[in-house]
């Protein structure tokens, strides 16, 4: 990979307007949490500021406001990257909580100069997000293959969608500089033979020669034992998952150092509230929309859609690739009022978060949420699904695909979660309860993981596998208790059940033509001590009785 300057963006920000440092302003509150310190807690003596021994904006108060590492390849665009993260966490800072803001780095790179030989100068593309702005990924969609370019270029309308800085300008060759400003688009250093191997700890150049000069992103320091927390721009599968500390000192960090100051514009963010009845309806804080669905159909794909509390009775078709954030899980409500689909997902790559979704139509495959898209990458989390027919009905999802649904609560539906030809989900940390019949129910799903969860009270199975569903794992202390049958097995092969907690329910587990399951170290209410765990079921098309064993089973349960 070619690697040419690139701008160590400091993703902390110092606002020279108003003279406050991020980590020195006052409280700001965001969905009921103080992201930012107090004064009084934020390291001034008086007028003195006196830097903390530790800051990241991966942890303000428990917020990551950063935003994910990005691949630059094929093209050596690291100014861009640098920059654009930087960017994005000036953003979401602003806005008050990290919602996924994902700003265009090809934009920035080929309409300030760039060139796919050599890179780019970090002074033109300062000077054009002060002059021009950066407009959102949809825009202009970073490429992926060279000859992708230029084939491909930027939304005509892009000027209207940009997000600028108010100023940039160069900051001294100084540690304490550097940690004041803390939004520097970083310092030019330099790479060398070892660092293309570091993998965590902290990383101090010990051997091979310089191998070019890179820019990347700054956002944080640690005095003890004294480094920078750096964001890199080659993929997860480099250093600590993109991640990198550098010893103070190491690198030439501090050679040549920017800051960045305001963040203006058009910001990939929405938001709706049912209370402005008398419109204008614009979208903005002061003036948002009534709906969810006039929110989404004025968006372009990687928005997110803030919604404020309230009860929403609508039937939403979500058909553009945004996220979804409720303002509180039990006061955003989203209301189907006994007919249809409530949420209706038919794209990938949907986020929903923070709301209750409730009240389905009856028909049998009815849901609270549901997804068509045959590459669905959708997350669900911290939401409360309930009264519905299918609390989340997840339906082909292929190899290439995933679902996230965790730390939701999914209770009093006819059934909790049904997942269909939808592969490679995580399912994780929920509660899933009180459900008519089934808690989780996987039809022809493969290479799913169940972890972490809190499966009770349901009226048929707490897990039911079946239909080719092969090659899935419940693990990581799931607590299935009190459901009529904790686990049930189907024709379906190679699953693995370990390290669960199988308490008081009516039958902890049996299969029908089950083939070469996994049953281990799980904790049994009714064990016999010194036994094996025998887990009874039936193979054939006469059902013949059969057992599987869990043959280390243990003396006491595991913490979910």
């Amino acid at each position: 990979m070619k690697m040419n300057r690139i701008l160590l963006v400091l993703c902390a920000f110092l606002f020279f307007g108003n003279s406050v440092f991020p980590f020195v302003q006052g409280s700001f509150l965001c969905s009921g949490t103080d992201v930012v310190p107090s004064v009084e807690e934020n390291h001034r003596i008086g007028e003195t500021l006196v830097l903390p021994p530790s800051f990241s904006w991966r942890d303000v108060n428990g917020v990551d406001f950063t935003t994910p590492i990005r691949n630059q390849a094929p093209y050596p665009s690291c100014e861009s990257f640098a920059l654009v993260g930087a960017v994005e966490t000036m953003v979401q800072y602003q806005v008050g909580f990290p919602f996924g803001c994902d700003l265009s780095e090809a934009h920035l790179f080929f309409y300030s100069g760039g060139n796919i030989i050599w890179g780019s100068y970090p002074e033109n593309d300062t000077k054009f997000l002060k002059e021009y702005g950066v407009p959102d990924e949809a825009c202009w969609p970073y490429p992926k293959d060279l000859y992708q370019y230029p084939l491909n270029t930027t939304s005509p309308d892009w000027m209207n969608r940009t997000v600028k800085i108010t100023d940039w300008s160069y900051i001294p060759d100084d540690p304490v500089a550097i940690k004041t400003a803390l939004l520097t688009n970083g310092p030019y250093f330099l790479v060398y033979d070892d660092f293309l191997y570091y993998k965590s700890g902290v990383y101090q150049h010990r051997w091979g020669q310089v191998r070019g000069a890179h820019y990347m992103a700054i956002v944080g320091y640690n005095d003890d034992p004294g480094y920078w927390i750096v964001k890199n721009s080659w993929g997860t599968n480099y250093q600590d998952e993109g991640w990198i500390n550098i010893k103070y000192g190491e690198c030439e960090i501090g050679t040549k150092n920017f800051y960045l100051t305001g963040v203006y514009g058009k910001f990939p963010i929405v938001y709706v509230d049912d209370d402005n009845t008398n419109g204008p309806w614009e979208g903005t804080k002061e003036y948002p929309y009534r709906t969810i669905q006039e929110a989404i159909h004025s968006v372009y794909d990687g928005y997110a859609i803030y919604v404020r509390n309230g009860t929403y009775r609508e039937h939403v078709i979500i058909n553009k690739t945004v996220s979804l954030y409720g303002e509180n899980r039990d006061t955003t409500i989203l209301d189907g009022e006994g007919s249809d689909d409530v949420v209706t997902i038919t794209v990938p790559g949907v986020k929903i978060s923070g709301f209750t979704v409730q009240n389905s139509g009856r028909q049998a495959y009815h849901a609270g949420i549901k997804t068509l898209s045959l590459n669905s990458n959708v997350t669900i989390e911290d939401t409360r699904i309930q009264n519905n027919t299918i609390g989340v009905y997840l339906n082909y999802a292929y190899e290439t695909s995933w679902n996230i649904v965790r730390d939701n609560s999914i209770i009093h539906n006819v059934k909790g979660m049904y997942a269909h030809w939808a592969n490679n989900g995580q399912i994780t940390g929920n509660t899933i309860a009180f459900n008519e019949e089934n808690g989780i129910e996987m039809q022809c799903c493969r290479n799913s993981y169940i972890t972490g969860n809190l499966i009770s009270d349901n009226g048929v199975y707490g897990i039911f596998l079946r239909g080719a569903s092969d090659h899935n794992t419940i693990t990581g202390g799931n607590v299935i208790r009190q459901n009529a049958i904790g686990v049930q097995i189907n024709e379906s092969k190679r699953n693995v059940i370990s390290k669960n907690n199988f308490i008081a329910n009516i039958d902890h587990a049996s299969f029908y033509n089950a083939f070469l399951t996994t049953w281990r170290r799980n904790y049994w209410d009714d064990r016999r001590v010194f036994f094996p765990e025998v887990i009874r079921g039936t193979i054939g098309k006469r059902q013949f009785p059969w057992a599987n064993f869990d043959w280390f089973a243990m003396r006491k349960p595991f913490d979910r």
